[in-house]
């Protein structure tokens, strides 16, 4: 088994459904403006119910699409590294209500997680479309884990279902050599001692911080998302160097052939037109090099890795 596959199966799991019911009847919903109850529930797999007619599932396609939804849950519904999660595992999303509960819960949105409110409250109809769309993908998902089962690749033996199987099966040695190595150059960026000074987060007691091998693993692996914005982050910076050789700089929000939008360390943001290529703009990703691994990692870095960094705690 591939660490991808591992990777997205764990965190899948780790960020479970930020929709759901508490019961298979339906949320319960407070009043306006309020979440539902048991938000993080999970759904069965399959979905319970009937499976979903395809007409509707061809409306609720479209509206799908409309919405935006797969932006950040995908054209699968299963989320993305962003943090959306996966609709297949929302008790709310597969409800089978004809989208009662999610036409409610769209009117509220979750807007601390990047989720506005629907401009428009969804018709009857319109809910129930939506609500075979997204109970499709559940049926649909269940059915791909099934082959997946039946193929001999996720599937585990009788005698370790239910167990809690630790992913620690690197070499912790072979994981120190490469997190000192010309591949990785971990140490070039990251300490590993009390008081030490780095470039990056210093990764002493890194294991205590996440004492879960499956969580320690999904944030050392980056993967950016279609949830993903630099507005949202201070990863990257932008220097604007204008004509006459003066230079600004600050966190990007935004860049575009019309104007960049830089923002200081309090928040404040500033516009700066842009026409024919000018001001220039040069972008610094200070993650660039986590990103230029991820097509270079073989699955035994990343067992390695995780293993050695399992050792600093």
């Amino acid at each position: 088994m591939s660490w991808r596959f591992i990777l997205l199966e764990l965190g899948f799991l780790s960020v479970a459904a930020s929709l759901g019911i508490a019961q298979a009847g339906g949320p319960a919903v407070g009043g306006p403006g309020s979440l539902p109850s048991g938000i993080t529930a999970l759904a069965p797999s399959p979905p319970t119910g009937p499976r979903p007619d395809l007409e509707a599932v061809t409306r609720g396609d479209d509206l799908y699409t409309r919405l935006n939804c797969t932006a950040c849950h995908g054209a699968s519904g299963l989320g993305g590294p962003g943090g959306a999660p996966d609709l297949t595992k929302s008790a709310l999303a597969m409800a089978a209500d004809s989208g009662r509960s999610l036409a409610r819960f769209l009117q509220v949105g979750r807007p601390d997680k990047g989720m506005p409110p629907v401009a428009t409250p969804l018709t009857d109809q319109q809910a129930a479309d939506l609500s075979a769309k997204l109970r499709s993908l559940g049926f649909g998902a269940a059915a791909s884990q099934s082959a997946r089962g039946s193929a001999g690749r996720a599937q585990l033996p009788a005698a370790l279902a239910g167990q809690q199987l630790s992913i620690l099966v690197g070499n912790a040695a072979e994981g120190k050599k490469y997190f000192n190595g010309p591949i990785g150059k971990c140490a070039t960026c990251h300490a590993i001692e009390d008081g030490q000074s780095s470039s990056a987060a210093n990764l002493a007691h890194i294991a205590s911080k996440y004492p879960d091998p499956k969580t320690l693993q999904n944030n050392m692996v980056l993967n950016r998302g279609l949830g993903w914005s630099p507005r949202r982050s201070k990863d990257i910076t932008a220097t604007i160097t204008f004509a006459n050789g003066r230079r600004v700089s600050g966190y990007l929000t935004s860049v575009s052939d019309f104007k960049v939008v830089i923002r200081d360390e309090n928040g404040t943001e500033s516009v700066i037109p842009r026409s024919d290529g000018e001001p220039k703009v040069a972008l610094r990703d200070r993650l660039q090099h986590h990103l230029d691994l991820l097509d270079r990692y073989q699955d035994d870095d990343i067992h390695n890795l995780t293993a050695y960094l399992a050792t600093l705690k």
